[in-house]
């Protein structure tokens, strides 16, 4: 494999001593080598090929599916696994045919980190359960939850992945090497919005009351995670991240998902993923890991703020192996 080049999940080959690489250039006798992955010249077709590759699959599992239009969540358990592997679809057209990359990274200590959304709506709730009649806590429960949490959230990681291959690991690292981090998350946001508001819409998920809580709670989100995405350099804390927020927040902290053994019951416009108080506690948390994202400088020396560009002497850190490159002329 020639030096300079990445594949769709690959490590870039060395082709300049340690320290003098960058991402995407080569220096050589014939000019500039440019990888052809990350090349800027071949986003839009990436995004095409993305963009296009999800909407195809999501509308086709619907059409296969055939759920009932407000069916409730028994007909979202039709279909949503399969919903939930669009974006990974997407990107691996893109990957493949773009030519693109999807950066896994590597687990660090920032998996820890993954937790927090959970915990603080948890903290946030049982505060307004000892002061108000809206929401009860049942202690008796608590043990269990314990003991699953867990269990449910490595679970419903295996699901979630579907999503953030290709919301994270290919996505959210092309958006950042062209845009702001402010702008990048804009973007994240609305399309996941769009992605999921649809089936609140047709009567699978949630409730239309919970949109406005549901919103807040996805900008917090993206913020959040965006913040753990750029600093771990990999997709595995926002999936950990995903899959305890729907394991524990969106079932009202039930050990097994089922109601009976629910922590918290309550108002639906309180609790869960489209209540008021998971909303608050994930926009104060996103808010504040961005405020502490841009004023802490990454380890590597990409911008918190900025676009990363594309010759970020780490990428070779983000993906492995590789294609064909062109050359272009000094």
């Amino acid at each position: 494999m020639p030096p300079g080049e990445t594949g769709c999940l690959g490590r870039v080959v060395d082709a300049q001593p340690r320290g003098q690489q960058m991402a995407h250039t080569v220096s050589g006798p014939a000019g500039q080598m440019i990888n052809t992955r990350i090349d800027p010249a071949l986003d839009k077709r990436r995004l095409v090929l993305f963009f296009g590759g999800l909407i195809v699959f999501y509308v086709g599992v619907l059409l296969v599916t055939q759920p009932q239009l407000n069916g409730g969540e028994s007909e979202l358990e039709k279909f949503v696994i399969a919903v939930m592997l669009a974006p990974t679809v997407g990107a691996i057209l893109a990957c493949v045919f773009g030519p693109g990359v999807i950066r896994f990274g590597m687990p660090s200590w920032w998996l820890l980190a993954a937790f927090l959304p959970a915990a603080l709506v948890f903290l946030i709730t049982l505060v307004v359960a000892s002061v108000s009649d809206a929401v009860t806590f049942h202690s008796d429960q608590v043990g269990a939850l314990l003991a699953m949490a867990m269990v449910q959230s490595l679970l419903f990681s295996i699901f979630v992945l579907g999503e953030e291959i290709g919301w994270r690991g290919f996505l959210w690292p092309l958006l950042r090497r062209r845009l702001t981090f402010i702008a990048s998350t804009a973007i994240m946001a609305g399309i996941w919005w769009i992605y999921h508001a649809g089936l609140t819409f047709a009567g699978w998920y949630g409730f239309n009351g919970g949109i406005p809580a549901f919103s807040v709670m996805l900008l917090g989100f993206v913020l959040f995670v965006g913040v753990l995405t750029e600093r771990s350099r990999s997709i595995w804390p926002s999936v950990l991240a995903h899959a305890s927020w729907n394991g524990l927040v969106a079932s009202y902290f039930s050990s097994s998902g089922d109601e009976e053994d629910r922590v918290f019951t309550g108002s639906r416009y309180l609790l869960g993923e489209f209540g008021w108080l998971g909303a608050v506690g994930m926009l104060i948390l996103g808010i504040g890991f961005t405020w502490w994202h841009f004023r802490t400088p990454t380890k590597d020396g990409l911008s918190p703020k900025d676009p990363t560009g594309y010759e970020s002497p780490v990428m070779w850190l983000w993906f492995r192996n590789t294609p064909k490159s062109r050359r272009t002329a000094r």
